[in-house]
């Protein structure tokens, strides 16, 4: 029995996700924070169970933040009647039929999670076959299925429901129907806020005073704007505390401090009992008084995970902060502070919106709908009639990341840089012809640039087109979270050790150290020979990696893709190869083979799996022409990572990777090809291979065929149709003839 009253919209969603399951097995309810969907979706069983009393429900939901235990407190409250347990009570319920499971997600989504082990997994998916064959239907609910989305689509392929309920604010997959409820119907309802008030008064604040920490100054406005709700509420005789919320993308210790010290310098040191944190360890005192409207709590510091699934209709502002120099603000996030203490609106601008601060200048929205999310993992078994041979596998054994010489780093990346911006050819760079012609930024003001404005609906976020720019001078202590960021960035992108890319951009771009230098003469000599801006300071040396790190990262990249530098290289581990027993592949979930490609070496390896995106073009036409054409005798494809999987070892600028051809193929003849699929040709007639290492894995193949003579080989690309093979020189030209010739000239 369901106990609680659904509102308008509510019932009309309600009903229609009923109609809906007679003829859909999947279906995705999409709906903002607030909006009241897990009553909606206790309603929804409530009702699913009176017609269809032959069904368990199993509800599978996000551990972060207590949302299970949340969930299953909610439906206890507003159910009556509905036996309801976790995932152990479903193992060990003899007849769970018209029950609801609540699953903590963390218990089957952790690999290293103690709570749910193998045998248990086990006993899981014994409970599941058990349901099949005692004819219990099974109805998958998706509690917040953007977190999730793998996870679920493995569990979902296992056991395999009757029907599956995606629910979420951001849903990132799609169903066989969409159910949506619109923020305008929640709204309407008084249920969120009017609006969503996007940094109000930080253009002028940063106006008045540059020399303020930019995002300091967010906590700042984010308390004064707490203050004028407070005021309003105690006017109207409401007993609510409005909650600050300060969000940390990685929850960096330095951090955190600094932010505690701002708090303490604005009145609000920890010892007032205002100030609270959520971190994994660090949970606040009294939890309750978060969720009370009138609780002692002002302001809570919180990491990512509470961004799911957490109810607290005080929580009125918003603050997040940085830890990198250019960050996406996940829209998610903005529902933790868009729910009406009382669930009215009370025509009053000030407290029927709610507030976000923050200076990242992309808002991401986390809708990425895509055919990706059609396909689930199954596995297959090698065929016993598979014909067996071996190959010669080689990967790392560890990593060459730390095994660069650091000088050779330095002199490829001055080369590089003084190749793309010394227009003069005298061996330095001019900061002004760099600014000039290239964009680069000098100074020690270090930039900023956000949106400000009010937008009705989260989607709405992401078309604001009024933006502001402000700067402030460098702190080399306060913002060296901002520098340390850019520092591994750069790194990233040249793939090698953070303290050996350090070590380049200090001896090319950063400031002569004049005191008793730790360094060795000719350390010293080489930095002064090799040095190509002189004159920075720390802080002009710090600021120019920061307002330059887009531009160092491309520099950086190429450097990556297309110069090698000197390494000490680590060892080749070389090992017998052959085709795996089992091995797990996607294929569609709602169209099932309309044919088995016989030529694989795996049972069923149906056509569904020939689906792009699950298989790019040229990997889809290699296939079908292997299945086609007579002289093959059989083929396998290859995993893309993993020791179960063929691997040799390619080149990068400074560093090797393993790389994993695509597949492997025997003809009649008795032949043994290693072939690699690439993007063919684009409809403007231009290369479409997407690889910027291509060249680099064609050599090592190369390399390795020479090695193994008994071995063939080849780099297939598909222009229409045909496949055309080289195994002589890489050309990203597909139409060069020299080159790329049709692949029945070889095989």
């Amino acid at each position: 029995m369901f106990l609680a009253k659904l509102y308008d919209f509510q019932t009309k969603h309600e009903e229609n996700l009923l109609k809906k399951c007679a003829d859909h097995e999947e279906i995705v309810l999409s709906a903002p924070t607030g909006a009241g969907k897990t009553v909606l979706v206790c309603k929804f069983i409530d009702d699913y169970l009176d017609e269809n009393p032959n069904t368990v429900f199993l509800w599978l939901c996000p551990g972060a933040g207590g949302l299970h235990k949340q969930s299953e407190d909610s439906f206890k409250e507003v159910t009556s009647g509905i036996p309801y347990g976790d995932v152990y009570n479903f193992i060990t319920e003899p007849d769970p039929r018209g029950q609801v499971f609540f699953i903590n997600w963390d218990k089957i989504n952790k690999e290293s999670n103690v709570v749910l082990r193998v045998g248990e997994h086990k006993d899981l998916m014994a409970k599941v076959l058990s349901c099949h064959n005692n004819g219990i239907d099974i109805f998958m609910l998706i509690d917040e299925e953007h977190k999730f989305k793998d996870t679920a689509n493995e569990y979902i392929g296992n056991i395999q429901p009757k029907h599956v309920l995606r629910i979420s604010a951001t849903p990132i997959s799609k169903g066989d129907h969409n159910e949506i409820i619109t923020d305008d119907e929640v709204i309407g309802a008084g249920l969120i806020a009017t609006g969503i008030s996007i940094n109000e008064g930080v253009s002028k604040a940063i106006q008045d005073n540059n020399k303020l920490d930019d995002d300091l100054l967010l906590i700042d406005l984010a308390d004064k704007k707490r203050k004028e709700i407070q005021a309003e509420y105690d006017r109207r005789g409401l007993k609510i505390r409005p909650l600050v919320l300060i969000q940390f993308p990685n929850g960096s210790e330095d951090w955190i401090e600094r932010v505690k010290r701002a708090l303490d310098d604005l009145g609000y040191p920890e010892t007032s009992g205002l100030v609270t944190s959520w971190f994994t360890g660090d949970h606040p005192n009294k939890p309750e008084e978060i969720k009370k409207m009138d609780g002692q709590y002002a302001f809570l510091l919180f990491k990512q995970a509470i961004a799911t699934g957490w109810d607290c209709p005080r929580a009125k502002i918003l603050v997040k902060l940085r830890e990198g120099g250019t960050e996406k603000f996940n829209i998610q996030t903005v529902g933790r502070i868009r729910r009406m203490p009382e669930r009215v609106h009370y025509n009053c601008e000030l407290i029927d919106n709610c507030y976000v601060y923050t200076l990242d200048s992309k808002f991401n929205e986390g809708l990425t709908n895509s055919l990706g999310d059609s396909f689930y993992t199954y596995q297959y078994k090698r065929k016993m009639t598979a014909p067996t041979f071996m190959l010669k596998k080689e990967c790392l054994n560890g990593s060459d990341r730390f095994a660069v010489n650091p000088q050779a780093v330095v002199e490829v990346v001055r080369n590089r840089m003084l190749e793309e911006c010394d227009l003069d050819h005298n061996g330095k760079l001019d900061k002004a012809e760099m600014t000039r012609t290239k964009g680069y930024v000098f100074g020690t003001m270090l930039k900023t640039e956000a949106f400000e404005g009010v937008a009705r609906t989260t989607h709405d976020m992401t078309k604001l087109n009024t933006k502001f720019s402000g700067e402030h001078q460098i702190n080399n202590h306060d913002d060296g979270f901002i520098i340390r960021d850019a520092k591994r960035k750069i790194a990233s992108a040249i793939g090698i050790d953070e303290h050996i890319s350090n070590n380049a951009l200090r001896v090319l771009f950063g400031p002569i150290d004049m005191q008793i230098s730790l360094l060795s003469k000719k350390e010293q000599e080489f930095e002064r020979s090799h040095k190509i801006i002189d004159g920075f300071n720390l802080r002009e040396y710090n600021a120019f990696l920061v307002n330059n790190r887009d531009r160092l990262v491309e520099v950086f990249s190429k450097i990556s893709e297309e110069s090698f530098a000197d390494i000490v290289e680590t060892d080749i581990l070389v090992s017998n190869w052959y085709i795996p027993r089992e091995q797990y592949y996607k294929q569609h979930k709602k169209i099932e083979a309309t044919a088995v490609m016989n030529k694989n070496v795996f049972v069923d390896y149906g056509n569904n799996i020939l689906i792009h995106p699950n298989r790019t073009v040229t990997e889809l036409e290699f296939e079908r022409w292997c299945e086609t054409y007579d002289p093959v005798n059989c083929y396998y494809k290859n995993g893309d990572k993993g020791d179960a999987f063929f691997s040799l070892v390619f080149r990068k600028g400074f560093r090797r990777n393993n790389f994993y051809p695509d597949y492997i193929m025997k003809t009649k003849s008795g032949e043994i090809w290693i072939i690699e699929a690439k993007g063919g040709l684009s409809s403007d007639g231009s290369s479409n291979n997407v690889d910027k290492y291509a060249k680099h894995k064609f050599e090592a193949l190369k390399d390795y065929a020479s090695r193994y003579p008994n071995v063939k080989w080849g780099f297939v690309r598909a222009v229409g149709t045909q496949l055309y093979l080289s195994n002589t020189v890489w050309d990203e030209n597909v139409t060069n003839r020299n080159v790329w010739k049709p692949i029945e000239c070889f095989i």
